[in-house]
């Protein structure tokens, strides 16, 4: 079952989310028993897999209509996405996700990584057989695009980046998947080459405005709705983008609350005042208006497309996206 049900841009790709969902659970068939639990533990609820419907959309602008290599592209994908999110739990401590304890919090970090590893060969054969070569090679590149994201994270000396340096690392580790979704289906449909840009460029935007999004509800969000514990990048000094402006809009007194944030370890009451000054500084709304920026940029890639029922899906998901609450 999905985590959001009842949105309208699920609806022209209900048939193959569905397949898609039955196919992720039958992951771990065959292989050890600990690795069909994780599996079984991970996808039974799957979360939003907008990745996957942003492939099967995407899909969709092209004359091509082989169901099973889109199938197993968006498999591929939500599988590299998956694997990421259990070693990154590993790395982040994590213990809970989507409202359910992570791989290595049920287990332990060396069955994470490995079950993390599992995932990942899974997802390379996959794409293996996939049709086009540009194809195969957008899936390693998209996971080398994250490996470079998150080891420029964790082995960051400890300071508050710039905006830039901040868009860069999460365009390397959420933009690129979603425009691998876009753009790899869109090569598979054998879509024209304008439309495979134009989607390409929708993914990467899309994607932007999906992480400045999370980013926000990490510091502001409702911890039940959210899915995962609020305050979690504040807690390992990992500065955001709210944080970042936070920071910028204090002036000379912004090196203190900089040194609080980066602050490896926080009492729960350095957490509670954190929290506060940071909600009551213009942060999350300068880093809203940036996600909605990015949204708006995702819109203006889908107006070069033709006009159809999916494209009007795909601005429902850009909509969804700057609006969620988890």
């Amino acid at each position: 079952m999905r985590a959001v049900t009842g949105a309208s841009f699920y609806a022209p790709v209900e048939g193959e989310l569905r397949e898609l969902e039955r196919r992720l659970l039958e992951v771990g068939r065959g292989a050890h028993p600990v690795f069909r639990d994780a599996v079984a533990h991970l996808f039974t609820t799957p979360g939003k897999l907008l990745r996957p419907t942003v492939v099967f959309l995407s899909s969709r602008f092209g004359p091509g209509e082989d169901r099973e290599v889109v199938l197993n592209l968006a498999e591929s994908l939500e599988l590299v996405h998956t694997a990421s999110l259990v070693h990154d739990d590993v790395v982040d401590r994590a213990a809970v996700r989507r409202n359910i304890q992570t791989v290595n919090a049920k287990w332990n970090d060396d069955v994470a990584l490995i079950v993390g590893d599992y995932l990942f060969a899974k997802a390379y054969a996959l794409a293996a057989v996939l049709p086009k070569p540009e194809v195969i090679a957008i899936v390693a590149q998209t996971v080398f695009a994250l490996c470079d994201g998150e080891l420029g994270e964790i082995t960051a000396t400890p300071s508050l980046p710039t905006e830039a340096a901040y868009l860069d690392r999460i365009e390397l580790k959420t933009a690129s998947l979603y425009a691998a979704c876009s753009q790899g289906a869109a090569l598979l449909a054998d879509a024209e080459p304008d439309h495979v840009a134009a989607l390409g460029a929708f993914g990467t935007s899309l994607g932007m405005a999906f992480q400045i999004t999370d980013d926000v509800l990490d510091l502001v969000g409702d911890e039940e709705d959210f899915g995962k514990t609020v305050g979690h990048d504040l807690l390992e000094g990992m500065p955001t983008l709210p944080m970042i402006y936070a920071v910028e809009e204090r002036d000379g007194s912004g090196r203190e609350l900089e040194s609080r944030i980066l602050a490896p370890a926080k009492t729960e009451q350095d957490m509670r005042a954190l929290l506060a000054e940071i909600r009551a500084s213009s942060g999350p709304e300068r880093a809203r208006q940036r996600a909605l920026a990015f949204h708006d940029a995702a819109l203006r890639a889908l107006d070069r497309l033709p006009a159809r029922p999916e494209r009007d899906a795909l601005r429902d998901a850009a909509d969804f996206v700057v609006s969620r609450v988890r």
